[in-house]
């Protein structure tokens, strides 16, 4: 019985991460912010930076070790994806890695050179729950407080 119940956790384990891993594969980089929610779902862990939304999912794939998905909408577009495995014994949200945003802004630029945004058009703001997911990250520990503070800042002092 116990061999049993030990193939069926394995069994469901890797369906997890297999279906993650064939999710990401059938977004490609221009994919809109309605394929990404259609096919991804909801992201457990969404951040907010210079009008890039970053959607991350995650899936354990063993005992303390995680599987990551990272998708970057900039203007309904998916501009960048990544992906990544990691260690991370107390569960994973505290395996979550830094946002490398250099990258990410660069993405945004080279998009915006290969289709410009109308003359008209408006970044969204909605700064509320901009700072809401902020402090929500926080209280996971995905984010320092010295990162809170700075991503606040950055949040509050846009033009």
């Amino acid at each position: 019985m116990l061999k049993y119940c030990s193939l069926l956790i394995a069994l469901a384990l890797i369906s997890g991460c297999a279906s993650l891993e064939h999710k990401y594969n059938k977004l490609p980089v221009g994919s809109t912010r309605s394929d990404v929610a259609k096919i991804m779902g909801p992201a457990p862990y969404v951040f907010t930076h210079e009008n890039i939304d970053a959607w991350r999912y995650a899936v354990v794939a063993g005992f303390g070790y995680c599987n990551y998905r990272e998708f970057y909408i900039y203007r309904d577009v998916l501009i960048y994806k990544n992906k990544y495995n990691r260690v991370s014994a107390a569960g994973c949200t505290l395996g979550l890695r830094n946002i490398a945003w250099e990258t990410i802004l660069t993405a945004a630029k080279k998009h915006d050179n290969a289709s410009p945004p109308p003359s008209n058009y408006q970044p969204p703001t909605n700064i509320i729950d901009q700072l809401k997911e902020l402090e929500k990250l926080m209280d996971r520990g995905a984010l320092t407080q010295d990162e809170y503070r700075r991503a606040k800042n950055s949040v509050l002092n846009r033009p």
